[in-house]
């Protein structure tokens, strides 16, 4: 597996729950991993601009299909078998509380990003 971080301005502060964000992130990164297989790949990206901090976490994991990305984030949905989709869910709060929006794009076999926005103030 392949793990590519691309962190430009990461100067640049979020204000915030430290604690929530860490978490939010690191259950995104877990997703990711989850998601690929021993030769996937995913890539961490943090960048500014219009004054949104913007982080990415990619993977060429098995992606999701289109009928559900609509229902995530929801309480209980889950993509996995065994998943209780409330990571997803605290994710999508904790973003939401900071002020900032998460889009998902989703290729079925080719992988998924998580798109978040977050305003510098």
């Amino acid at each position: 597996m392949e793990i590519e971080m691309d962190a430009i301005d990461s100067k640049r502060l979020i204000i915030g729950k430290r604690n929530l964000l860490l978490k939010a992130l690191f259950n995104l990164i877990k997703n990711a991993l989850e998601a690929v297989e021993d030769k996937g790949k995913i890539k961490i990206e943090h960048y500014f601009d219009e004054g949104y901090i913007h982080i990415k976490v990619s993977d060429t994991g098995v992606g999701i299909p289109e009928e559900q990305l609509k229902q995530l984030g929801n309480p209980f949905f889950s993509t996995k078998n065994e998943g209780t989709g409330l990571g997803l869910t605290q994710v999508f709060a904790t973003i939401r509380e900071h002020r900032g929006t998460i889009s998902v794009q989703s290729i079925v076999g080719k992988g998924t990003t998580f798109h978040i926005k977050l305003p510098l103030n």
